[in-house]
């Protein structure tokens, strides 16, 4: 099972009064199962035998790996129907802020068909959760047969709060994103080994499966230390449920 990492900035908050709470330094954890792209790449239509086209899945997952914090670590199935068998075929990728990118390119197989798995584009930056792409295929040697654009988006996996918190009893935005839709989306209090409280962060909607729900950063009793918030979509907590985040945080007596 892979295991992904994404670098947090340590931010921690002093308060005068009861305590304070803080992002634990190093990282989060995004643990994700990738053996779920080919089930999903089932789920394409089938290649067109009239016009050409192209598609992908409506939105795409990006993860980000604590050792390139600049690459998208997860991977689209991209399908290029129509084209002339044996000639190559180019698939492109483009957003209303770049200039279109090349993905993936090869040789269109007997019936006129290229596909695979193409590295999804990069978002805009560390900030953006949420960003719509186009795709594109062309035969390079015949400017007239094209397909698409095809609309998708790309999602960061993973859950964040907002405001930061500063208390424990602070009321926050916890917003999870890239679950898979229709499922339910639960939120593990972890203290010390132990599961404190779970609550729900309300049903995973729309294709890039995002929900979000208000309420206090630490929606149970006070405890110092250090918490973790395991985010999946198993009612009871396992180490192993997938898709899963991991958000840990401190909480520390005020001063």
């Amino acid at each position: 099972m892979n295991v992904f990492r994404s670098p947090w900035t340590t931010t921690t908050v002093t308060v005068s009064r009861q305590s304070s709470i803080s992002r634990e330094g190093a990282m989060s954890a995004a643990r994700r199962a990738l053996a779920v792209l080919p089930l999903l790449a089932v789920a394409l239509a089938a290649p067109s035998a009239r016009a050409a086209s192209v598609q992908t899945l409506p939105c795409v997952n990006y993860i980000q790996d604590r050792g390139a914090p600049s690459g998208a670590m997860a991977t689209m199935p991209v399908v290029a129907s129509g084209f002339t068998p044996g000639r190559p075929v180019t698939l492109w990728t483009s957003s209303a802020r770049a200039r279109p990118l090349p993905v993936i390119s090869g040789l269109a197989d007997a019936s006129g068909v290229l596909k695979g798995l193409a590295a999804p584009p990069a978002l805009a930056s560390p900030a953006t959760n949420l960003e719509s792409f186009s795709l594109i295929a062309a035969d390079p040697t015949n400017p007239s047969l094209t397909a698409g654009p095809f609309a998708f988006s790309v999602v960061r996996f993973g859950m964040t709060r907002s405001p930061a918190p500063q208390r424990p009893d602070q009321r926050v935005k916890f917003s999870a994103r890239g679950y898979v839709p229709g499922k339910r989306v639960y939120a593990h209090f972890r203290h010390r080994g132990r599961t404190r409280r779970t609550v729900t962060l309300g049903v995973a909607k729309g294709p890039c499966g995002i929900t979000s729900r208000r309420m206090r950063a630490l929606p149970t009793k006070l405890r110092y230390g250090t918490w973790r918030v395991y985010v999946d979509q198993s009612e009871r907590f396992s180490s192993r449920s997938r898709p899963q985040w991991i958000d840990p945080f401190q909480v520390t007596r005020g001063r």
